[in-house]
């Protein structure tokens, strides 16, 4: 049986390269074969911005981003980071989640990494 998978990006990425790594990471489990959960946290969702020269290694960012959208892969962020930091949506798939749903998430993973 797969393991699942969650990882957590929490970091600014206006201040850090963690969120990038943390997108390059995830990449890398995603076109795997165990099922992985992304959750942007915080001031990540501007990870999904159209407007992302500001973030510590946007080039990088450029180079991995439009993979997960090939790969169809769903990005659950946190509600209120949704509407502070994606009030116009965003080319990819994104869905809304509560915080009771994060938790219950991190409860059931298998695997997780928190950047």
């Amino acid at each position: 049986m797969a393991d699942t998978i969650l990882v957590l990006i929490k970091s600014n990425p206006l201040e850090s390269h963690r969120p990038v790594e943390a997108i390059r990471i995830a990449l890398g489990l995603v076109s795997g074969e165990h099922p992985v959960s992304v959750v942007l946290l915080n001031q990540s969702p501007l990870l999904l911005s159209d407007d992302s020269e500001d973030l510590v290694d946007d080039d990088i960012l450029q180079k991995y981003l439009p993979t997960f959208k090939e790969l169809g892969q769903t990005f659950l962020v946190e509600e209120t980071a949704l509407k502070a930091h994606l009030p116009e949506g965003s080319d990819y798939a994104i869905q809304a989640v509560s915080f009771d749903k994060i938790a219950d998430l991190v409860q059931k993973a298998d695997r997780f990494f928190i950047f």
